[in-house]
């Protein structure tokens, strides 16, 4: 006779059984992204969304991938610019626990131990707003920030001058990670958050870094994973959409602001 705990086990089985199908051997499996890269993307995704409970799980896959403290530290850093501070404070709340964990079972190699807080070479506010500028024109393109930079009024500067400072003069500009992997951290967290103009704006700035089609692909995926079929479905028509735009030689809606992000 099936005892309570029988039936407990019976019951949990059935998410375990379609998690290891799908999540694990389906989208984790699929060959077109290094275990690395999906490691820090799939942390970024679970830690914008507030799931605490989930970010030890992705820690251990970041370190079983060969990344350290470091590397968790930043992709914590980036999600507080695109998911909020909570967001952020919460998953480095959660990573350092699990790294905690892992230390006193010997299960964190010493080098990976380490951190390496080399932050923005900026430091005054002026400093890190040309910078930031900078780093913007690189992202979206010239035309993109005149066009911004035209429409601007004295209501939102306060918005973009923070921008400019935090965003892309400190976060963007942190030499840990280059251009490439934080265009594929902004796809990661637009998507499993659902914040579909963000993904247009960054599917543009991603391309123009030279991110590959297929690449941002692989992150809608693994959104539908960690964000839900909707926000991965939105995701990949709003990348459907700027690759037709862009075929037809659009150069696509201007920013609002002088330094949208």
């Amino acid at each position: 006779m099936p005892t309570d705990d029988d039936s407990a086990d019976g019951f949990m089985r059935l998410f375990d059984d379609i998690d290891r199908a799908f999540r694990l051997d389906a989208i984790h499996g699929r060959p077109g992204m290094d275990p690395r890269r999906r490691a820090l993307l799939t942390l970024a995704m679970v830690a914008a969304k507030c799931q605490a409970e989930a970010v030890p799980e992705h820690v251990r896959l970041c370190v079983r991938a060969g990344l350290g403290k470091t590397e968790i530290g930043e992709v914590l850093l980036q999600v507080y610019c695109y998911a909020g501070v909570y967001a952020s404070l919460s998953g480095f709340t959660a990573a350092r626990r699990a790294l905690e964990r892992m230390e006193a079972a010997g299960e964190l190699p010493p080098p990976l131990g380490q951190v390496g807080n080399r932050p923005a070479p900026a430091r005054t506010v002026a400093e890190r707003m040309a910078a930031g500028l900078r780093m913007r024109r690189q992202l979206f393109g010239d035309a993109d920030v005149d066009r911004g930079l035209a429409q601007a009024d004295p209501f939102t500067d306060l918005f973009w001058e923070t921008t400019l400072d935090f965003c892309f003069g400190n976060i963007w500009s942190r030499p840990a990670f280059d251009r490439q992997l934080r265009s594929e951290l902004c796809l990661a967290i637009a998507s499993a958050t659902g914040q579909v103009g963000a993904v247009d704006r960054h599917v543009r700035s991603a391309l123009r870094g030279g991110v590959s089609r297929g690449r941002i692909a692989e992150i809608f995926l693994l959104a539908y994973v960690y964000g839900g079929v909707y926000n991965s479905l939105e995701s990949f028509r709003a990348a459907s959409s700027v690759f037709s735009e862009m075929a037809a030689g659009g150069a696509g809606p201007p920013s609002q602001g002088p330094c949208a992000s």
